[in-house]
């Protein structure tokens, strides 16, 4: 007898498929928007610096792991299995807010340069603020600051 996890698996990997299909986004446009937002990224006086210490040297593996880590996201295909926390903790002295906000204000400005549809631009920014939001609670967030 076969155990209904794997089927139920299959059945979100198919409904996720199929809902990233209705809004237009594909494989290729994951891949454009992770190489034209890091070009952002890249030069922007902001981000810019923190990343070129955390990534001194060749950008490949990062782009790779990031178009892997959005494709897990949208088409649940198990692609991803990082731990990204620890890597952005260690930047936490270099780090504000503010560098979230300017984090997802590019993503957002990417998802347009790219042609996202709405309903793909609205999923990949209702997921980038979470993203976002988590890692700025995990960050940031003091119980004791208002006590």
């Amino acid at each position: 007898m076969s155990s209904p996890i794997p089927v139920r698996v299959t059945e979100a990997r198919l409904a996720a498929r199929t809902e990233a299909a209705e809004m237009g986004i594909t494989r290729d446009q994951i891949s454009d928007l992770v190489e034209t937002f890091y070009g952002h990224v890249r030069s922007d006086d902001l981000l810019g610096p923190v990343f070129a210490r955390a990534i001194p040297g060749d950008w490949g593996p990062h782009l790779e792991t990031m178009k892997s880590f959005w494709s897990a996201l949208v088409f649940h295909d198990g692609g991803y299995a990082g731990r990204p926390m620890p890597a952005h903790v260690k930047l936490k002295p270099q780090i504000s807010p503010a560098h979230f906000e300017r984090w997802v204000g590019l993503f957002d400005l990417t998802l347009d340069e790219i042609g996202a549809t709405p309903a793909a631009k609205a999923a990949f920014l209702e997921r980038a603020n979470r993203i976002a939001a988590s890692f700025q609670a995990h960050l940031f967030y003091d119980p004791y600051a208002n006590a």
